[in-house]
């Protein structure tokens, strides 16, 4: 099961496949295994506005300049405060569910992405993006270890947080 990110943030990366470049703003790492990296690009759209960032699978990184890479730590149990899979509740709305995905921005506080249980009939619900400070530990909900398959891999989801 991996346990550390390979990339350190700030750096500028292209994705291998697409041609993307930008610099590595976010990354973040996933109960079931893979790990991706958020990509902003530095220049701007056509109408002026900021481009948005865009999330690759880590094989998918190449670094092309380390030279302002972040000093920071690449040790999930060192940078997140709560564990992937735990069981939280958000101390605001009262929101409780598993933490499957945690992020660290370059810029910001660690955020985790979580789904709650079913409904009564049985229905999956929608999870949420909460940052850390707003996230209290219930219990240890279920490790990585639990949910590990052979080979490393996620459905790519459009649906992570942009900068």
């Amino acid at each position: 099961m991996q346990t550390k990110f390979k990339y350190l943030l700030n750096v500028v990366a292209k994705d291998s496949v697409s041609g993307f470049e930008g610099v590595l703003i976010a990354r973040n790492a996933h109960l079931f295994g893979c790990a991706q990296y958020g990509l902003a690009p530095k220049e701007l759209g056509s109408d002026g506005s900021p481009r948005k960032t865009e999330y690759f699978d880590e094989s998918r990184i190449e670094i092309l300049d380390a030279t302002n890479a972040a000093d920071c730590e690449n040790d999930y149990d060192r940078i997140f405060a709560i564990p992937l899979g735990s069981e939280v509740k958000d101390k605001v709305s009262g929101f409780q569910g598993k933490a499957l995905v945690i992020m660290e921005n370059l810029h910001n506080c660690n955020q985790y992405y979580c789904e709650p249980a079913v409904d009564k009939c049985g229905k999956p619900q929608d999870g949420q993006w909460f940052d850390e400070g707003r996230l209290a530990f219930v219990s240890k909900g279920i490790t990585p270890e639990e949910v590990a398959a052979p080979k490393r891999g996620a459905v790519f989801s459009r649906d992570l947080p942009r900068k």
